[in-house]
């Protein structure tokens, strides 16, 4: 019997966890994914898998470990089937319920507490977004990291043995390469220190060092301004604000609102407090008894969430995967403690439970299920763009009737170049049906102009396809149609001369495209629909290759309708260059314009004998 108790305490939770979020293991692929999916295409050497593993991306993240080598590493064996990297986050995460069990056996002695912790763990809403998005495995793979480590400085504290020490260090280093939170840890260790085993407080402090030196190279590296407004630390009073949002969506009640359509606000208060309270009270009680081993889970789940409070607009539901840990080891000790007592405790802590469970299970479930059904529109575009370009080769592929949440998530990510299709664009609607966000890339930049499209379906060069019940349905002859009574024939005010589909707005000297670019000569012109405004400015994007600047910086002049607009000078290589450039006054309200760009000399990269002068994506005047 007592092996039956033992096996079920270890492996009933892991089964709630599989039985609450199996869908999970179905998701495909969506947002961020596709950006560390696509960097095995730049890895050719062991320079450039260095670039790809520790060079900052994603708002100056450093993650070599949760993002770029399990990518990089899942994405060469098993291509674009997502299951396997589904598996690996739901196996991670059923061992980090085992470790969070082992952790408070230790702590608190009691087996019930050891399988009621893991187990409202589990249930907890706040893993919905980690079981059903990939690139949130970071937050699952750290908290392998931090339970395992806290876990190995607990065995040191008890036994005193040299080899959970250095375990412990081991553990506590590499969790660096999953997310910046393990720098939290040394507050961890600390923290159970403190409570529960003070003369080995001293064994942590050089943790903090390491904690600090990381933090200071981090944010050295990959500055906190070039993440992007969201991203900004608010050190004020709104950090109280964010803190108790957190803790209502971690309670259930809060995120009533993923399950009913528009539930009264006090709903939410009222089932937040009626959990707040009695875990406040037994709290308070413990202390006051001077048990401080009681305070351990709230420390965790404040010190785990603290490095995302001050971003306060940028507040999401997967930050709650590890502080949610604390929460549940706390409940699931309270409930242990309250099986003891009388019976009416014990009935009002399973009515407490019931209420934690079904809010928890409910919102999870409903965000899950939303998480799931985004990235299965999002692998029907993308595979569907790969069987559009088998049915129609050197075609250009048009999808119309994309929405908001299906464009965030499985076009501005652009995916198709995984499958070998590059020159897919929405259709001009898109504009307009899209809600832009303004820290972004605009929608326009995704969006095929009018006059472009009507001259390829004109010439039967371009097919128009929508999202239709799982499917890409053909909808080019209505859409012609319909779209002949809209017709614009002026010239587009963006050009991607990198693209087929714009070449009529190309001069004549231009090169073939090449890997969604092209190179120019010693001179080369594009014509654009004219300015509207003052305030309008000539953008452009391009390339200049290291070979072109070696010994002297490279004169680049560009003008518009044969006025000089200004000299611009390229002295590094290898880099990408943007362009803001003022347009001639006098040129204002034209309907059409052509840009010339001309560079002081040219080069040649042998076996290639072209004259080549520098690579550009596009053209466009635009606010």
């Amino acid at each position: 019997m007592k092996r039956f108790q033992s096996i079920a305490c270890w492996t009933v939770p892991s089964l709630l966890c599989l039985a609450l979020y199996w869908p999970g293991l179905r998701a495909w692929f969506q947002q961020d994914d596709f950006a560390w999916l696509s960097l095995g295409s730049s890895v050719t050497d062991l320079p450039s898998l260095m670039r790809a593993l520790f060079v900052p991306m994603a708002q100056g993240t450093i993650r070599p470990l949760s993002e770029r080598a399990f990518f990089l590493v899942f994405h060469a064996i098993f291509g674009l089937w997502a299951t396997p990297f589904r598996a690996a986050v739901f196996l991670t995460q059923l061992a980090n319920l085992v470790l969070l069990g082992l952790l408070v056996r230790r702590v608190t002695g009691s087996r019930l507490a050891a399988f009621l912790a893991p187990a409202l763990w589990a249930v907890n809403g706040g893993l919905a977004m980690a079981m059903s998005w990939t690139s949130a495995y970071n937050q699952v793979l750290c908290g392998t990291f931090l339970l395992l480590a806290l876990y190995c400085f607990v065995r040191y504290t008890e036994a005193g043995v040299r080899r959970f020490l250095i375990a412990q260090w081991v553990v506590f280093l590499l969790g660096f390469g999953a997310l910046e939170i393990n720098a939290v840890y040394p507050a961890l260790a600390a923290a159970y220190a403190l409570c529960c085993a003070r003369p080995y407080l001293r064994k942590v402090w050089p943790m903090f060092l390491v904690s600090a030196a990381y933090a200071a190279l981090h944010f050295w590296v990959a500055p906190v301004q070039a993440a992007g407004a969201a991203y900004v630390w608010r050190l004020d009073s709104s950090l109280l604000g964010t803190l108790w949002t957190y803790w209502q969506w971690a309670l259930g009640p809060g995120r009533l609102g993923l399950v009913i359509h528009a539930p009264p606000r006090w709903v939410g208060l009222a089932g937040t407090l009626l959990l707040t309270l009695p875990l406040a009270g037994f709290v308070a009680w413990k202390v006051g008894k001077r048990q401080w081993q009681f305070l351990l889970p709230l420390v965790w789940f404040v010190v785990v969430l603290l490095p995302v409070l001050p971003l306060r607009d940028h507040v999401e539901a997967y930050y709650l995967t590890l502080p949610t840990a604390g929460l549940a080891w706390l409940a699931g000790w309270a409930l242990a403690l309250a099986f003891r007592a009388r019976w009416f405790m014990k009935g009002l802590a399973v009515a407490l439970a019931a209420v934690y469970v079904v809010a928890g299970v409910a919102a999870g479930r409903a965000e899950m299920h939303a998480v799931v059904a985004r990235s299965h529109a999002v692998r029907t575009l993308v595979w569907g763009a790969a069987r559009v370009r088998e049915l129609h080769p050197g075609k250009t592929i048009v999808l119309a009737g994309i929405d908001s949440d299906l464009f965030w998530t499985g076009v501005f990510p652009r995916p198709f170049g995984l499958v070998g299709v590059r020159d897919v664009y929405l259709a001009p609607e898109a504009v307009a049906r899209i809600q832009p966000h303004p820290e972004r890339e605009p929608v326009s930049d995704f969006v095929i102009p009018l006059s472009i499209l009507m001259d390829l379906l004109t010439n039967q060069r371009a097919v128009v396809y929508t999202p239709d019940a799982g499917r890409l349905r053909a909808v080019t002859l209505s859409y012609y149609v319909e779209a002949r009574r809209h017709w614009d024939p002026g010239d587009p005010r963006r050009v991607d001369v990198g693209q087929a589909a714009f070449a009529r707005q190309l001069g004549p000297s231009w090169y073939e495209v090449y890997q969604g670019s092209r190179w120019m000569p010693l001179r080369a012109t594009v014509r654009l629909g004219g300015p509207r405004a003052a305030s309008e400015k000539l953008c452009i994007e391009g390339f200049c290759p290291a070979a072109q600047v070696a010994g002297r910086p490279l004169r680049v002049l560009v003008g518009v309708d044969g006025i000089p607009v200004q000299v611009q000078r390229l002295s590094i290589g290898d880099v990408r260059f943007r362009w803001a450039l003022r347009i001639p006054p006098e040129l204002i309200g034209k309907q059409s314009v052509e840009v010339s760009v001309e560079v002081e000399r040219t080069f040649t990269a042998p076996p290639d004998r072209r004259e080549l002068g520098l690579s550009f994506g596009t053209f466009e005047i635009r606010e």
